[in-house]
């Protein structure tokens, strides 16, 4: 009960930590619910959360190293090309400096930091994971979009029409997921979206 107290806490301030750099491009929310996905994948597809919990959480703090003319043509359903890759990366490795000086300043433990790190560096542009925890993380960030919440605020944040981004989810979603449990949530769900912009 003591070590799940502390790691709550810990967890809180990691939170803590990360939100002025989340607040950037508006992504407490979004890193709020990916925590969420976090917890349900890692019961059903295993995980240590040492290394899930804290990545997930700064996972998109980088995005705080762009100016949003840059955050708005390197992300979302309309987004692509080099400079969108280029953009993109910057995010994925500022956010990994960013990290690392938030875990040093709560001193973790290296042996879990160094691996939270390395998956902050390619939880977008890495087509591959090479851990479950990696899997995991990328799973989960991609689940927000696919959640209520998640799908509804993307419109708004993207300026998109419902069916776009509900076709854009629909034809890429199969191939999407490193897991079985994040593919069955998001069939789930682009159900229910489905309905929802009809």
């Amino acid at each position: 009960m003591g070590i799940e107290m502390n790691w709550s806490k810990f967890i809180q301030r990691v939170f803590q930590s990360a939100e002025p750099y989340l607040k950037k491009r508006g992504d407490i929310l979004h890193t709020q619910v990916a925590h969420q996905y976090t917890l349900v994948l890692m019961k059903q597809e295993g995980g240590d959360k040492k290394i899930v919990e804290p990545a997930i959480i700064l996972h998109d703090v980088g995005w705080s190293s762009l100016d949003p003319i840059q955050i708005q043509a390197a992300y979302g359903v309309r987004s692509g090309g080099k400079e969108a890759d280029r953009l993109n990366r910057i995010h994925e490795r500022e956010g990994a400096v960013i990290a690392l000086q938030i875990l040093q300043s709560l001193k973790y433990a290296p042996q879990f930091t160094d691996e939270i790190i390395s998956i902050i560096q390619r939880h977008d542009s890495g087509i591959t994971a090479r851990s479950i925890e990696e899997q995991v993380v990328k799973d989960a960030d991609k689940l927000w979009r696919f959640s209520k919440i998640g799908f509804w605020e993307e419109i708004e944040r993207q300026e998109l029409e419902p069916a776009e981004l509900y076709q854009y989810l629909l034809t890429r979603y199969p191939e999407w997921f490193f897991t079985d449990t994040a593919l069955i949530i998001a069939g789930k769900e682009i159900k229910k979206r489905g309905v929802e912009t009809m």
